[in-house]
């Protein structure tokens, strides 16, 4: 007879087998926490936090417990900004974001440039309204800050960047930033021993995005959430993807990750998960570390609410918008661009990103531009042009850099147009069915977002 697997480590198709069979909804099946772990090997934790040095950024490796989406807990490794054990009620598995200055200061901080106005409720205000387009504004240059989400790293071009990392765990552990190296190689640590220091010191790389992980055992370390983000951003140009690039009005970085509950209850129990032989099946998936409702930020904790709109719900005032450049307004100080969006997937599930009321337009993959004409088809078969997107495929370890336009959606006539009192709210979802789901069944419980297009102001002048 087969074994009786308990509900959190059940296929997705032995769990919907299960719902039907006895007739329930998944809102009726036991949530069960999960027993203390199994032959795991007696270790004496490490007690201390690093003493700090200037100009040097700890990070810690650490296990712990995380609540999913429908209250169950789940095992997960990360990168912590302090020490915690598995048994902490509030584990540090995601570092908190922090930005590194040019002038060698490692600055916590959840917004960047540091000395920029913050955006009230993540959205920025207008200048004023555009006289010569009704319901739109002018859009201010080069002024409001943006807000990051945990696991973000913010680093000046310029800089030093220096990593101490302590491996808190039983095993060896690696960190690895990928694509940083002068030649476009990686950059490590090498293997990490439990219970030991390693330190990583490298030349900050070019503008751009770039995934930092622990390759152990690929993916599954990864996937057990030993990862995070490096946002490289020239201080000189600080509302710029890059020197000439595309300028944008704020930025946002948007994580993708899935959760395969079954590895984390193997590794949790002692056990070293071998993908071959037990093939992911993601249970869960997370826009900057938040599923379903939380992601939409409609939970009954406000604070989360208002964190999740600053760091993940992309809003903002409608304007008009110049393709060809995404640079200056018809005035100095305004703009006629959009705003940025780093979609970044250090899982191991392939999304379709697909915004509903615009379409976003690539600029570029993995840190290389991409051409405005004479595109061409890679190697895997995808168009290589700047260009509107209904559907932005985002490959697992891929980063893309997008503008959302933030525009009058273009089937909105007048008689509508004219008649608005409120806010409209478009949903982002992936078309990558499963990752909308939670535990095989709850939708929409996983990768999921909207944005705003802001309403009128009342009194509103040009």
């Amino acid at each position: 007879m087969a074994e009786q697997l308990p509900p959190e480590i059940l296929a997705r198709g032995d769990l919907l087998k299960l719902g039907a069979a006895a007739g329930l909804g998944f809102a009726a099946l036991p949530l069960v926490q999960p027993s203390a772990p199994r032959n795991r090997v007696a270790r004496t934790p490490v007690p201390l936090a690093l003493a700090a040095q200037p100009g040097v950024l700890d990070l810690y490796i650490n296990e712990g417990y995380l609540k999913m989406v429908d209250d169950t807990l789940v095992y997960h490794r990360g990168f912590g900004s302090r020490p915690t054990d598995v048994d902490d009620p509030s584990p540090s598995l995601t570092m908190d974001p922090t930005v590194i200055t040019v002038a060698g200061d490692v600055v916590p901080s959840r917004s960047y440039p540091l000395e920029a106005p913050l955006p009230t409720r993540g959205t920025p205000a207008p200048l004023r309204a555009d006289a010569a387009n009704p319901g739109q504004f002018l859009i201010r240059r080069n002024y409001w800050a943006s807000y990051f989400p945990a696991r973000t790293i913010i680093a000046e071009l310029g800089s030093t960047i220096r990593l101490r990392i302590q491996n808190r765990l039983g095993k060896p552990h690696t960190l690895t930033v990928f694509g940083a190296g002068a030649d476009g190689g990686d950059l490590t640590t090498g293997p990490v021993a439990p219970d030991s220091v390693a330190t990583l010191d490298f030349p900050c790389p070019r503008p751009g995005t770039y995934i930092f992980a622990d390759p152990t055992n690929a993916p599954v370390e990864r996937v057990l959430g030993l990862f995070g983000v490096l946002v490289v951003m020239d201080p000189e140009h600080q509302w710029d993807i890059a020197e000439d690039l595309a300028t944008f009005e704020r930025q946002w970085v948007w994580i993708c990750h899935c959760v395969e509950s079954r590895w984390a209850s193997m590794e949790a129990a002692g056990q070293t998960v071998d993908p071959v032989q037990t093939p992911a099946l993601p249970r869960y998936f997370t826009l900057n570390g938040r599923s379903g409702f939380e992601s939409l930020g409609i939970t009954f904790d406000d604070t989360v609410n208002l964190a999740t709109e600053e760091e993940t719900l992309i809003s903002g005032y409608p304007r008009q918008l110049d393709v060809r450049q995404f640079g200056e307004g018809t005035e100095a100080g305004t703009l006629r661009g959009g705003q940025l969006v780093r979609l970044i997937n250090p899982g191991i599930c392939l999304h379709q990103m697909h915004f509903h009321g615009n379409h976003i337009w690539t600029v570029r993959r993995n840190n290389v531009d991409w051409p405005r004409h004479e595109g061409f088809v890679d190697n895997e078969g995808h168009v290589v042009l700047q260009q509107w997107e209904d559907v932005v495929e985002l490959a697992q370890m891929d980063t893309k850099d997008c503008i959302i336009p933030i525009k009058r959606p273009p089937d909105a006539i007048d008689p509508v147009w004219f008649a608005r009192t409120g806010d409209w709210v478009y949903p982002m979802h992936c078309h990558a069915e499963p990752s909308q789901t939670a535990a095989g069944g709850m939708y929409p419980g996983g990768l999921v977002a909207h944005w705003t297009l802001k309403g009128p102001i009342p009194g509103a002048t040009p």
